[in-house]
């Protein structure tokens, strides 16, 4: 896979130190609304020292193909970043799938942007890694997910009774699933 691509609109970016001051000022800037749907994260997050970290680990993960991080710019504005969609592999390699995961500043939803990155990359991020099959875990309440997922193809397979923790209290997800045909 490539470190970057272009789709109509935006540029996908594997996160890296020269831009990691934009991820953090985009974390911060969505801080709340992402509170809703993340685990908890506490104040060290919200760090450039803590970001650096992370992109270097994203960068790792990426270099041994075991998943990716592309950081969403807008082709005419390349200093802000305005969300994100993850691929992580399963620890089931047998099972050839992957976690598919995003993020959308609050500013840019309701645009299509979400969209256009994750089924730009579905495609490539399956004929990579070899993939059967792509998972999404959403959140019952999470209606503009459900609904990006839906439009991607996605079907709901089944409730993951207490599957995480959100504000330190046991949560059930919706498991949703898009097969893919070799």
């Amino acid at each position: 896979m490539h470190l970057r691509y272009e789709t109509e609109h935006l540029i996908l970016a594997i996160g890296n130190e020269a831009f990691a001051d934009k991820i953090n000022e985009y974390l911060i800037r969505n801080r709340e609304d992402f509170s809703k749907w993340d685990m908890k994260l506490n104040d060290s997050y919200f760090t450039m020292n803590y970001q650096i970290r992370a992109v270097q680990a994203e960068q790792r993960i990426f270099m041994k193909s075991e998943g990716a991080r592309y950081y969403i710019f807008l082709k005419d504005n390349l200093h802000r970043v305005i969300g994100n969609v993850s691929f992580a592999l399963t620890d089931n390699k047998s099972e050839h799938a992957c976690i598919i995961g995003y993020k959308t500043d609050t500013a840019e939803r309701g645009k299509g942007y979400a969209y256009e990155a994750a089924s730009y990359m579905l495609p490539i991020v399956a004929k990579e890694y070899g993939l059967r099959r792509f998972q999404a875990e959403i959140l019952p309440e999470n209606l503009p997910s459900k609904a990006l997922i839906e439009k991607l193809g996605f079907q709901f397979e089944k409730v993951i009774r207490n599957a995480h923790e959100f504000n330190e209290c046991p949560r059930d997800i919706l498991l949703y699933v898009l097969d893919v045909a070799n």
